[in-house]
């Protein structure tokens, strides 16, 4: 279930009640519209890495047998680095039961740790590894590029109207996919079984609410892997905080079959909270 977390980068929604306002007149022209919207979150990871906060979460697992579980709530206060896939995620409780003090203590040792022997490998790095080190970060950069356009290509949208969400007046739309939509990432290919509803901030370019479904069965790995049924939804949440728009709830509410015989359903919901804006540093 990993490689679903690209698509938040393409589609994050929130979920607080909108007031509606009926006002159709003079709707933006949806393509060029869309482009300013996949500019504007090209942005969205490096700001992010701008605030900690409190991530809830309940993992999805996978057995080798196919059988798939549903883990523990766990909650995490999440501390970003400019480091790619150094950010820490700090356990601090499991079903609403706080881990104990030595426990904690073990844990922010061992993290410490790491980031010492972290640092002298790169100050003895070599050139060639350091431009090794860099060009994993490119190309980690150009994949999430890839998902937001193979996002804006898949998709067509019509705009019906507006609503005002915590005082943002947001372009509401339909979202439905190109068949002959061309795509180069393994979720472009995804998002073009998923139809749904979409809300975008008009002044700022930013997706605010998603709400997909699957139009038919997706297949995962052909099929072999798995396969995720019609009408599975993904809904994606953002909210305004300190000027930038960030994640608050991502929900994955699913039925399907993992290696061709074992049936699973999955209802989980990941919830971010408590931002607070810092400077990303690489000794986080």
């Amino acid at each position: 279930m990993k490689s679903f977390a690209s698509l938040v980068l393409a589609w994050l929604v929130i979920a607080a009640a909108p007031r509606w306002q009926s006002s159709a007149i003079g709707l933006p022209d949806p393509d060029a519209f869309m482009k300013k919207v996949r500019d504007a979150a090209r942005l969205d990871y490096e700001i992010q890495q701008e605030f900690t906060y409190l991530e809830r979460r309940r993992d999805i697992r996978l057995s080798l047998l196919g059988k798939v579980t549903v883990g523990p709530v766990r909650t995490f206060e999440v501390y970003p680095s400019a480091i790619p896939g150094k950010t820490y995620k700090r356990l601090i409780a499991v079903d609403g039961v706080p881990l104990d003090a030595a426990e904690l203590a073990k844990r922010d040792r061992e993290r410490e740790n790491s980031l010492r022997e972290d640092e002298e490998r790169r100050r003895a790095e070599t050139p060639s590894e350091r431009a090794e080190r860099l060009e994993k970060a490119r190309k980690e950069r150009e994949e999430r590029d890839a998902v937001l356009d193979d996002a804006l290509a898949v998709f067509e949208i019509a705009f019906a109207g507006r609503e005002i969400i915590d005082g943002e007046r947001v372009l509401i739309g339909k979202a439905t996919p190109r068949a002959d939509a061309r795509v180069s990432t393994r979720e472009g290919k995804w998002l073009k079984h998923f139809a749904g509803d979409v809300w975008i901030a008009e002044a700022d370019h930013q997706i605010v609410r998603l709400d997909m479904r699957a139009l038919d069965d997706v297949s995962i790995g052909w099929g072999i892997v798995g396969r995720v049924h019609e009408a599975s939804r993904f809904v994606f949440a953002r909210r305004k905080v300190d000027g930038a728009w960030l994640p608050s709830e991502v929900t994955f509410q699913a039925t399907g079959r993992t290696l061709l015989f074992r049936k699973f359903r999955i209802d989980t919901t990941t919830t971010f909270s408590n931002y607070r804006r810092v400077d990303p540093s690489p000794d986080r």
